[in-house]
C-alpha cells in the first residue's frame, strides 16, 4: 500500500524512452521540492515515506530512473549514462511544469 497517492503522474518521452514521474501537492504556486533517485537503479517509491510530510507543505516530483519501475528499459548500454540520467531529470522538469 502507498503512504500517500499522487495528484498527477505521467509519461514524458525523450529520444524514444518514456520516463515515468509523479506529482504530490500539486497546488499552483507552491515551492516545489524534486526528489530524485539516490541512485540510477533506483526507483520513485524509495521516497515513500518521505512524500506524504513533504507534500503538505510543498508540491513533490519524483520520477522512475531509466530501467526502473514504469520507466522503460533501453537496451543500449550507452543509454544509462550519467548525462542520460540528467537529460531525463530535466525533460521530467519541463513536463511537470517545474
Amino acid at each position: 500500500m502507498r503512504a500517500r497517492e499522487p495528484d498527477r503522474e505521467g509519461f514524458v518521452a525523450r529520444e524514444g524512452t518514456r520516463i515515468f514521474y509523479e506529482v504530490f501537492g500539486d497546488e499552483p504556486g507552491r515551492t516545489t521540492v524534486l526528489l530524485v533517485p539516490t541512485w540510477s537503479i533506483m526507483r520513485s517509491r524509495f521516497w515513500k515515506a518521505q512524500v506524504p510530510y513533504l507534500a503538505r507543505h510543498f508540491r513533490v516530483v519524483t520520477f522512475d530512473a531509466r530501467g526502473t519501475g514504469r520507466t522503460d528499459r533501453p537496451q543500449a548500454v550507452e543509454a544509462y549514462t550519467h548525462l542520460e540520467y540528467a537529460a531525463d531529470t530535466l525533460a521530467g522538469l519541463g513536463a511537470t511544469g517545474t
